[in-house]
Formats: structure tokens, sequence, C-alpha cells
């Protein structure tokens, strides 16, 4: 975690005075920021520590010690918590996840931050995300960022092509959305621009590269969640909502999935990957996926010795640890094809908190793991996809499709829908339905075949 210091810098000074500056540390990188008081060596000893002599006198003493020390509400003089405490605050609720850059804008507007949450839709939405990662929930505050980015974008087209839809009302900030703007008209809008221009800026082959409905529905839903935040904390007027029955209704993806058939599945598990290769590697992973339950590759990058027992593997998933009361964990059975994959790519068995996969440090940032298993995820899809090339199958092989199939191979074999939902760690039946896939044409053909 980040470290704070403060001190008067007297350099360049030429009437003998200096600046008060705090001095930040992380990974033994320090940056100083001014706080601009301006004071002589012999004030700034009267008001450096924390607590003022009772010996000091002058009003001047007093309010330079507020500027550095003051915390808001003990003092009906006091408009804003101090220099070094708003340091404190902020260094605190970044935590692992500190960097400088965002200390900064956080440092920087720390005056104006409940103003501008108030009106500013994008800000909002960027001190979510920080707060999101800041409590390790990463994939979702990358959401919310990923949100207020591509309403910055969207602002900024409007700016150029509709200056008059948007209201300015401060000058420091290079775009300002405010609630009222999102009107179910204006989602309208940003939905058409979304299809077209995409979730990023870049372009493909001079064209920009839109993005899916499924994209506009997860956007739209998390603005939707938004709203519902900044209303219960009396941010703004649920007279603002543009969302429901008479607002703006947020697109469904049609998410159609066609599942492996038995006959792709038994190719899959036959095939003779070049041995000690980054292809055997991926065939492992995604086997070891597929047998353990369809286990999320998060889950199973995690899996640490002590969840491997002599009955199996017992895990929680990442996603729901510590969220519900009930009992989540899951059983999988160690299969012959599981033992050879921990045999060919697990690390020595040492002990019990050790990761059994040998990719991610537990000493990085929330951050930096989460970017470790999304690349093991990629260069794992772009193996098992040529796999599947050289087998004959269209469908994609992603990691994904491991657990999908996992699914519906047992529903295939007719087992409960209960037993399935718990293999899968799902909280509702409903969720494990849409995991489900087709049955295969020839399945299909014998029902109808009895109308």
């Amino acid at each position: 975690m980040a470290t704070l210091n403060y001190f008067l810098d007297t350099r360049n000074s030429i009437d003998g005075n200096g600046i008060i500056k705090l001095r930040i540390t992380h990974n033994r990188v320090q940056r100083d920021y001014s706080t601009k008081i301006k004071i002589s060596p012999a004030d700034y000893d009267k008001i450096k520590h924390p607590k003022l002599d009772g010996r000091a006198k002058g009003l001047d003493i007093v309010n330079f010690h507020n500027l550095l020390f003051a915390k808001k509400g003990k003092n009906e003089n006091i408009k804003i918590d101090g220099f070094v405490l708003r340091a404190e605050n902020i260094i605190e609720n970044l935590g692992v996840n500190f960097k400088f850059d965002t200390f900064k804008n956080l440092f920087d507007n720390y005056d104006i931050e409940k103003e501008i949450i108030k009106h500013d839709v994008i800000s909002f939405l960027e001190n979510k995300c920080t707060t999101l990662k800041a409590k390790g929930q990463i994939s979702h505050g990358i959401v919310f960022g990923l949100v207020g980015k591509s309403l910055g974008r969207f602002v900024q087209y409007l700016k150029e092509e509709y200056p008059k839809k948007l209201t300015d009302y401060k000058k420091n900030k290079p775009y300002i959305l405010e609630f009222h703007n999102l009107t179910s008209d204006f989602l309208e809008e940003w939905q058409d621009w979304l299809l077209v221009e995409g979730k990023a800026s870049q372009k493909k082959n001079g064209t920009p590269t839109g993005a899916t409905i499924t994209t506009v529905g997860i956007y739209s839903r998390t603005l939707r969640v938004a709203f519902n935040e900044a209303i219960s904390q009396n941010l703004i007027d649920k007279s603002l909502y543009p969302f429901g029955r008479d607002g703006f209704t947020i697109p469904k993806g049609r998410n159609i999935k066609k599942a492996l058939s038995n006959a792709q599945l038994e190719s899959i598990k036959n095939y003779q990957p070049e041995p000690f290769s980054t292809e055997q590697r991926s065939h492992d992973l995604w086997l070891f996926s597929y047998f353990g339950n369809g286990m999320n590759f998060e889950d199973m990058l995690r899996l640490t010795w002590g969840n491997i027992r002599e009955t199996g593997i017992y895990f929680e998933r990442n996603k729901t640890k510590g969220k519900s009361s009930e009992e989540t964990t899951i059983h999988v059975r160690i299969n012959e094809t599981m033992r050879g994959v921990l045999e060919r790519q697990a690390t020595k068995r040492k002990k019990d908190n050790e990761l059994v996969f040998p990719f991610l440090n537990l000493k990085d940032t929330p951050e930096r793991q989460k970017a470790t298993i999304h690349q093991v995820i990629k260069v794992n899809n772009v193996w098992m996809n040529r796999i599947g090339e050289r087998l004959g199958i269209n469908e994609k092989l992603n990691t994904y499709e491991a657990r999908h199939s996992f699914a519906t191979k047992l529903m295939r074999s007719n087992a409960p829908l209960m037993m399935i939902s718990q293999k899968l760690g799902h909280a509702q039946i409903s969720t494990t339905e849409n995991y489900l896939g087709s049955f295969e044409k020839e399945t299909e053909d014998t029902f109808l075949d009895m109308l």
C-alpha cells in the first residue's frame, strides 16, 4: 500500500518561505503533490504535527493547521477535509489498487467530488469503477469503467454533431453528462451509436466495429444500476429514471447456442497433442475444466492443493465466495484424465495454500491477477480453436465451451436438472437452463415424429 509523508519545500525560494508538499511513495516510486500552502519554516514547525500545540497563537497558524489536518464536520467553519486527511482517505480507499494517476484525479477533485457526482453520470461511473476495484471486484468494476468511457465517447460525438443537446457546468472537465440528460430518447440514440461505432474507438480497415446487441444490453443494465444507486443515495430524484415500461427498454441479445455433439466431444478427448507443448497444455486445461464439472477457468487457476483431497476436489466459486450464507462448496470427482493433467501441468505439491497450476502470483494486485487469467484464457482459446479446425469442428472451442459442454452432456444423459445445477455451482436452476444447449437434430426429430 502507498505511504504518505509531508514536508516543507524551500527549494528555489527567494523570500525564504516554502510550499508544503505531500510525498506519496508506492513500490519505491515517489511523487510530490503541492498543497499550495506557502509558509515560513518557523510557522511550519508550529503546525507540522496533527495535534496543534496549545501554545501556538495567531489565526493564521490555526488556519494553516486546519488546511493540513482538519476534518470536515468537527467544526462548522471546516468546509472540507485537510490535505493530509484527504490523501490518507484516498490511499486507504484505493488500497492495493493504488495508482498515481488515479490518486491525482481523486485528490484534485476531492472538494468538488460530491457536487460532480450529483450531476455527472460519467464521474459517478468512474468512482464506482474505482471503488469496486479497490474491493477486489475487478471484472465488475471494469464494466462500470467501460460504460463511462463509452458515454464519454458518445458525448464527444454529440458535442461535435449536436452541441446544444448537452449542458456544461464545469470548465475543468473534458465533458459533463448530467443525469437529466439521460432521457429514453438519449439512450435510444446511444444504443444506435454503439451498434455502429462499437465499444472502443479502434477501427478495422478504417471501419468501426459495431457492438453487439448483447453488449448494449450489458452496458444498459450497468447504467440502470448506477441510476438506482444514485436515487437510493438521494443524489438525484427518481423522476429522472429513464428505464421502465414507458421509458427505455433494455435490449436482450439472442444467445443462440449450438452444443457440441457427442461425436465432437469424443474426438476432442481422443486428440493427441504435441507432447510438452502449449498445444498440450491448452488441451489438458480444457479437458480438466470439462471433466471438473465444467469448472470456470478462473476457479481452476485459483485451486490450491488444500482443495484436492483423496475423495476429490472441493472448492467454492470465486464469483460467489463470501456472498451467501448457504453451502456453496462444489465437489468434483477426479478421473484418470484429470490425474494425467495434474501430473503434466500442476506444480509440485508442498503446502495446502499453494496454487495447483503455475500461472498466478497471489502477491500480485487483483488487477494483475485478472490480467494473467485473461491471458491464459486467450492463449487457451487460440490453441483449442486450432485443434477444432484440425478435427473439422466448426464450433468454437473456447474455455466457456468446456463448461457449456459439461452441462449439455449431462442433460443428454437425462441427469436431473437439480444435479446439473449443483455441479455447476448455480444458485438458481434458471441459470443452469441458460447453459443448456439445443438438442441434437436427430433427438429433436425423434420427438417431433411422435406428434
